[in-house]
């Protein structure tokens, strides 16, 4: 009787070697053979589901993507306006060792996408839809009486975009010295200071 192969779990267990090998070895050591070893798999057998290292690399944004982006909507579903900003900036902040890790992925990405014009769209696709999720909850927070009607809404979202980059480059070159404390403390002056104009 042939061998039934459950294929969702084994793509899982690809994007998840290939997600630790990125974070142990960097992106330009990770290699399709390297993450098939670690799966414990040929690589025959990955080459099955993804056609080359890119598609791979897309997969395991796609995968830890969509986790970071159900937190945040669950965020914005239990919540509104500025409450609802506090808790999606904190969710995208690397405040434990899962979304650290996560970090080092998109970190990876800007280096990669340098020079790989697939990256670099992929890149801008992400980028677009995080903008577009801040400016959102800006405008909520204008419609509530929250902001006064003269805050620019796409100065005051591509400030928090860079103010959020900054933090999680930060968080991840400082060794452990910045904690998810400290970094939702720089997010909560922010908002103090935006809100309170």
């Amino acid at each position: 009787m042939p061998k039934i192969v459950d294929h969702a779990a084994r793509r899982r267990d690809f994007i998840e070697a290939a997600y630790a090998t990125i974070v142990e070895q960097g992106l330009d050591n990770t290699t399709v053979r390297g993450v098939a070893k670690k799966a414990g798999y040929t690589t025959g057998a990955l080459v099955h589901y993804f056609k080359d290292k890119d598609d791979l690399i897309r997969a395991v944004l796609d995968h830890f993507g969509d986790e970071m982006r159900q937190r945040m909507a669950s965020a914005h579903d239990q919540r509104s306006g500025r409450a609802a900003l506090r808790a999606t900036l904190i969710e995208a902040l690397p405040t434990d060792r899962r979304t650290g890790m996560s970090w080092r992925i998109w970190l990876a990405l800007w280096y990669h996408s340098e020079a790989n014009a697939d990256m670099r769209d992929e890149q801008r696709r992400r980028y677009r839809e995080w903008f577009g999720r801040v400016t959102e909850m800006l405008e909520e927070s204008r419609n509530l009486g929250e902001l006064p009607r003269t805050v620019d809404i796409g100065e005051e979202a591509r400030s928090i975009v860079a103010l959020v980059d900054g933090l999680g480059v930060q968080y991840l070159m400082s060794g452990g010295r910045f904690s998810g404390k400290r970094l939702i403390g720089m997010i909560d002056r922010y908002l103090s200071r935006l809100y309170s104009d």
